[in-house]
């Protein structure tokens, strides 16, 4: 970075501190607002200087009477000054905005990020040249990827009291949210000498989710319903005594309360209530960021939750990363439909690997109490490790494992849930 650019970074950084110290908030601004830049002229101690020692030389050509040095001198203070005017005013009215503030795409979707350059100055711009950086989950066309950051640098001019727009394609490369962590500019001065840079005071407001994209999931079939809920199934051995689908002749051993008397008295005959077989086929998603091909799994997780959402069953997510306020840990609340698809899809692009986890023994009380609702736990881990947990014995578990380019389901074996806690007690 050049030596400049890192001062203001400094300056900028500074601000924000001193803005937040004092209770100002200091965060992002809206599309409809700007709060300006914060700039920086190259080597502006020495163009000041240099103004002073042509300001001397020019009071000695009045002393000494000689008309060609005076309007020599005097072309070279115009200059000086003139050049010192352009750097200091040129961005002074000079306004980005971006057009659309939040993107969400799917991994190797495109996207574009879209910006409105206003120059309300009358002072072209001939030599700008402009600096982005975000996370690496996004990569722009012609960018450059850095070790903390993708870049992308392009040039642009622009002549006074216009306005433009700049579209800047870019790929979603990796699961995850990208956000604007650097915005600068430089200008160099049209009189060639020296360059302004310039930062925004705040953060600019910009977010690309990027959703795992959904890989297919074996094993499926393993999962089968074994206890009464709310779900309807035609094979269940469960009733709903509150959904009464039709009725049917009554066979001798139907229960006496199973007898639906303003039928009978319709046709004349005994007739007995048809009810809606139902089953509880609710899951809990386990992740542990800590297991190895997370990204693999999480495409899986993404497959298994649009699967859920299609067949009408309730999902919760628990997640081992700790968190503020009650309770500690990361969890999705169990629910159908799209809004809890969104919800779970929402949360899978913004987990993050590098987050303070829960001791393994700690989250294994919390998957317990959790569990106990849920007939079956479908984990983003090794089988070795959920077999450690203590899953409740009415409880199913499924693990989640990659095999060649895909992943599959794998039962926990029978007689393992509670190994280690038999290992410990001995």
């Amino acid at each position: 970075m050049d030596p400049n650019q890192y001062d203001l970074h400094m300056e900028t950084r500074f601000q924000r501190i001193k803005q937040r110290v004092r209770g100002k908030k200091s965060g992002t601004y809206s599309n409809d607002e700007w709060s300006g830049w914060v700039q920086q002229i190259e080597n502006e101690r020495g163009l000041r200087m240099m103004n002073a020692v042509l300001f001397l030389l020019l009071s000695v050509s009045f002393f000494l009477g000689s008309t060609p040095l005076f309007f020599l001198f005097f072309a070279i203070l115009a200059y000086m000054w003139g050049n010192f005017y352009y750097l200091t005013h040129v961005a002074k009215k000079l306004e980005i905005h971006i057009l659309e503030e939040k993107l969400k795409l799917f991994t190797e979707d495109e996207g574009m990020l879209r910006l409105r350059i206003t120059h309300n100055s009358l002072l072209p711009i001939f030599f700008g040249r402009l600096r982005l950086g975000t996370d690496k989950n996004i990569l722009f066309q012609h960018g450059e990827e850095q070790i903390h950051m993708n870049q992308l640098h392009f040039n642009f001019h622009q002549v006074g009291r216009s306005q433009w727009e700049v579209v800047l394609p870019f790929t979603a490369v990796k699961r995850g949210v990208a956000q604007l962590h650097l915005f600068d500019m430089e200008i160099d001065s049209f009189f060639g000498w020296g360059k302004v840079y310039l930062q925004t005071r705040d953060k600019m407001q910009f977010e690309v989710i990027v959703y795992p994209r959904s890989e297919k999931v074996a094993g499926l079939e393993k999962i089968f319903p074994k206890k009464q809920g709310e779900q309807p199934s035609r094979s269940s051995l469960f009733e709903e005594k509150s959904r009464v689908l039709g009725t049917r002749d009554y066979v001798p051993g139907d229960p006496f309360g199973n007898i639906h008397w303003k039928a009978t008295a319709r046709m004349n005959s005994l007739q007995s209530k048809v009810y809606d077989r139902t089953t509880q086929l609710s899951w809990l998603f386990v992740i542990d960021i800590s297991t190895s091909s997370f990204e693999e799994k999480m495409r899986g997780i993404a497959f298994l939750l649009h699967y859920a959402t299609k067949h009408n069953i309730s999902f919760s997510i628990l997640v081992n990363i700790k968190k503020l306020g009650n309770p500690s840990y990361i969890v999705m609340n169990s629910g159908e439909g799209k809004q809890q698809l969104y919800a779970g899809m929402m949360l899978l692009a913004r987990i993050k690997v590098e987050n303070v986890m829960i001791p393994s023994m700690t989250f294994g009380q919390i998957i317990h109490q959790h569990a106990i609702r849920h007939p079956y736990v479908i984990a983003c881990t090794e089988q070795a490790v959920m077999e450690t947990w203590n899953l409740p014995t009415s409880t199913e578990g499924f693990a989640l494992e990659t095999v060649g380019d895909g992943v599959k389901l794998v039962k926990l074996r029978k007689g393992m849930k509670h190994q280690g806690i038999f290992m410990k007690h001995a």
